[in-house]
């Protein structure tokens, strides 16, 4: 949208800031490429969105001088990023997490106007066929921006850019009949393997493998036939339990999902990764606290399907940093400087009297201010805005957290080991660093 002049609607938020939060408003998901489509038409564009889309189809659409956005495995669960041109060395991108590398990201450099090499895309993307594309348009009127030549990076070059041309119209490829297994059944019957990134294209399938997910208190959520993060880790986890492949379904796989009574090791809130005495040791918090406070965070991590090492090792060493040790706590500071600082304050929802006061930080990430109190409180079922110290209760306080997790990609940060971005996603820069790594570190070691 940014590409095509889109004005930002809410006075000081960024578009991409924006965007995420009528997402969340409005109950879609950031992974799924139908609510994707969603927001783009209620926004006023047009976006055909092709899960079966060829290289050669993407130059054409962008000789036309329009963006495609395109889904590929620049992190483990996945990441968009939108094409608005292509040179001699490669596709011309912006990226919102930065410049990207086998190795992750490097985020502290920009990713507007990179080039991607074509093998790199085509590795990370997808092959002909097996490539999902949003070919997207704008509104009646919008001006076509012409393509920068990009600057000269690790991964970009001063080759011009291929412009925008006034080529004849033409319409985005048309969607190809599905071919796959529509049924768990199915694949069994005929000896089929599918990768993930298959099923992901079948709704019908997808629908009866998050079922079946759910029965077995794998997936907490619902069968929807869209395939996104919390689908994919819940595959990788029963996977897991019983030593099958983690990357696709196999009719060993399907057979096993259709007739388990139970998985292993999958009982809300289970804890197989750290003992209760080593994680004390490793935040130099009471023994006592633990015991409280680390069931309840497991059972909240593993309710978003969010409950792996890297994810947990964040939680652990976030709460380490904001807290001291484990458990939530009041902001520091009295009344006065919580008025001084907070009173009045409309973007923080702060429009009564009072407001300053009552809603100071609380929690293992201290959130502030009403409307933070407010929003917190919708997500997780509970009035936190007429009662703000429940934000201290071992439950609301863990499920705040992995909700501000959620709604920041910490998690998606940590899977990639990008752990300054784990820090910045939670600080906004790197306060409170030599505190934090260390804690990383050790827990590294011992899980």
């Amino acid at each position: 949208m940014a590409y095509f002049g889109q004005p930002q609607q809410s006075g000081g938020k960024q578009l991409e800031d924006e965007l995420y939060e009528y997402m969340i408003n409005n109950g879609l998901s950031r992974h799924s490429p139908d609510d994707l489509r969603k927001v783009l038409i209620q926004y006023g564009y047009k976006d055909d969105f092709q899960p079966d889309a060829k290289w050669s189809e993407v130059k054409a659409w962008v000789d036309r001088g329009k963006p495609c956005i395109t889904h590929g495995w620049f992190t483990q669960s996945g990441h968009i990023i939108c094409i608005i041109g292509y040179n001699n060395q490669g596709w011309i991108v912006h990226d919102p997490y930065g410049e990207w590398h086998k190795d992750g990201y490097d985020t502290q450099k920009s990713g507007a106007n990179l080039v991607y090499s074509y093998a790199m895309m085509k590795d990370v993307c997808g092959p002909d066929g097996d490539l999902w594309i949003h070919y997207v348009d704008g509104k009646p009127g919008q001006s076509v921006p012409s393509v920068a030549a990009p600057a000269t990076t690790a991964s970009s070059t001063k080759a011009p850019a291929k412009a925008a041309t006034k080529a004849s119209p033409a319409s985005a490829p048309a969607k190809k009949p599905a071919t796959l297994p529509v049924s768990l059944k199915a694949l069994i019957d005929g000896g089929v393997t599918l990768p993930f990134s298959q099923v992901a294209k079948v709704s019908t399938l997808t629908k009866q493998v998050q079922q079946r997910l759910i029965d077995l208190k794998v997936l907490h959520d619902v069968a929807d036939g869209l395939y996104g993060r919390k689908t994919e880790g819940a595959l990788v986890k029963f996977a897991q339990a019983f030593n099958l492949p983690g990357d696709r379904i196999t009719p060993e796989f399907a057979n096993t999902l259709l007739t388990a009574k139970e998985v292993p090791g999958m009982a809300s809130g289970k804890n197989d990764f750290i003992d209760h005495e080593t994680a004390a040791k490793v935040m130099g918090a009471k023994l006592s606290d633990v015991d409280m406070y680390l069931p309840p965070l497991i059972a909240g991590l593993e309710g978003k399907n969010m409950l792996n090492k890297p994810t947990l090792i964040a939680a652990l060493a976030t709460i380490s940093v904001e807290t001291n040790g484990f458990q939530p706590i009041r902001e520091w500071g009295g009344d006065s400087y919580f008025h001084e600082m907070y009173e009045g304050r409309s973007d923080l929802g702060n429009t009564q009297p009072g407001d300053g006061v009552r809603y100071h930080g609380r929690g293992f990430v201290q959130i502030t201010g009403r409307a933070n109190y407010r929003h917190y409180g919708q997500k997780i079922g509970i009035d936190l805005e007429g009662n703000p110290d429940l934000a201290l209760d071992p439950d609301a306080a863990s499920k705040i957290l992995v909700e501000y997790f959620w709604e920041r990609s910490v998690d998606e940060r940590a899977l990639a080991d990008d752990w300054e971005g784990v820090r910045r996603a939670v600080n906004g820069g790197l306060n409170g660093w030599d505190h934090f790594w260390p804690v990383v570190q050790k827990f590294l070691a011992v899980m």
